[in-house]
């Protein structure tokens, strides 16, 4: 069995991990927020400064990483993130600490996504890329069935600061598969391929814009619709977590078999029949709940379909961690938009649909773009359709 066929145990055991500290703990963060008397508002624009200071302090993932490892540089980010869910917990309503969590998430989330995406390409088997990415969706998607039920009782029924604890000890036990993991080097110089960066920056962006109206704004707009019941809110996203594991599993070998342009315009297709679903239903709950569960069963589907060039772009590229600084701070700013766009519509009055259906535009550039992709012939590092 070769190193890297080997390495997607503790790479799958680290993503089931790691979702459950992201649906216990971050997938609440803005709802915990407004029951702190955070204003919806301010609370989406915490998470638009969370990922525009991760925006800011990109620039130093290089350099440490080139000191101390691309596998040591996870580990520090899952740390830094363990931090940012205690300091969470003290949070009691738009104050001093609520900035040191955003800027501490921000930190950690810069160190662990850029490493985690950078380390992923950097071990991914050409020929079972959408495999190895459909295997993690799989593992997330399987914990996302319980951990938001889990996270609904802990916010429920626990003070802030003992369950953004338990959280934080959860985000720490993530790292203990990685140390078995296989280490990813860092070049020390590389020539990027330009062309390839110049693509892969606006589909990052039109994926951060879309993610951002369809997560991000949707999750704040589902608890409201919910009464602000944490038990209410886990029990939805646990429902979407059952649809997301039905389809986690197939769509990779599509991607491997050389179905990737039909993916491409089945997934996003789906995602926009998602994205007006949400923008409609967010006022009723129990429609609520379904354009959820429609948009959880889409998921899995679309980020197969997005990360299995994307890994095969970040090899083309010389170096997968240089590649994922240059192009990832773009989803950084498209994320923000869709949260800036909320918060002003918001503020104004306005509702959610908009700033939902702001994902629209997203959906239409990412199926542009993958369809382009998956149209041109990449060799063996495409990891899915060659004609």
């Amino acid at each position: 069995m070769s190193t890297r066929r080997a390495s997607l145990g503790p790479i799958t055991v680290h993503s089931a991990l790691q979702a459950l500290a992201e649906n216990t703990g971050g997938l609440f963060i803005s709802a915990f927020l407004v029951r702190q008397g955070v204003s919806q508002p301010l609370a989406i624009l915490a998470f638009a400064g969370m990922v525009l200071s991760r925006f800011a302090m990109r620039a130093m993932v290089l350099p440490l990483a080139l000191r101390i490892g691309l596998h040591r540089v996870l580990l520090v980010g899952i740390a830094v993130r363990a931090l940012s869910y205690v300091l969470l917990g003290m949070v009691h309503h738009a104050d001093a600490m609520l900035v040191a969590h955003v800027v501490t998430m921000g930190l950690g989330s810069v160190l662990y996504w850029t490493a985690w995406h950078a380390y992923n390409a950097a071990i991914a088997q050409s020929g079972a890329r959408g495999r190895q990415v459909s295997l993690q969706q799989a593992a997330t998607a399987a914990v996302s069935v319980i951990a938001p039920l889990l996270g609904g009782f802990m916010h429920g029924r626990l003070d802030p600061f003992s369950g953004f604890a338990l959280i934080a000890g959860i985000q720490l036990a993530a790292a203990w598969p990685l140390l078995s993991a296989p280490p990813a080097g860092v070049a020390a110089t590389a020539e990027m391929d330009r062309a390839v960066v110049r693509f892969a920056r606006p589909l990052y962006f039109s994926e951060g814009l879309h993610s951002g109206a369809v997560n991000v704004v949707w999750n704040l707009a589902l608890f409201v619709s919910l009464g602000q019941r944490f038990d209410a809110f886990g029990g939805a996203m646990a429902l979407a977590g059952i649809c997301a594991t039905l389809a986690s599993l197939l769509i990779g070998r599509h991607i491997d078999a050389g179905k990737g342009r039909t993916t491409v315009l089945i997934a996003y297709g789906c995602a926009a029949i998602a994205v007006l679903a949400k923008a409609a239903a967010y006022r009723t709950p129990w429609a609520a709940i379904a354009a959820t569960a429609l948009g959880a069963l889409v998921t899995p589907i679309t980020q197969v379909a997005l990360l299995a060039p994307l890994y095969a772009m970040a090899r083309r590229s010389a170096c997968p961690l240089r590649f994922a600084m240059a192009t990832e701070a773009s989803w950084d700013l498209g994320s923000a938009l869709a949260c800036v766009i909320a918060a002003g519509a918001l503020a104004a009055g306005a509702g959610y649909a908009l700033p939902i259906l702001a994902g629209l535009g997203g959906v239409a550039s990412v199926t542009a773009m993958l369809t382009r992709w998956y149209a041109v012939p990449h060799g063996s590092e495409q990891g899915a359709e060659t004609a």
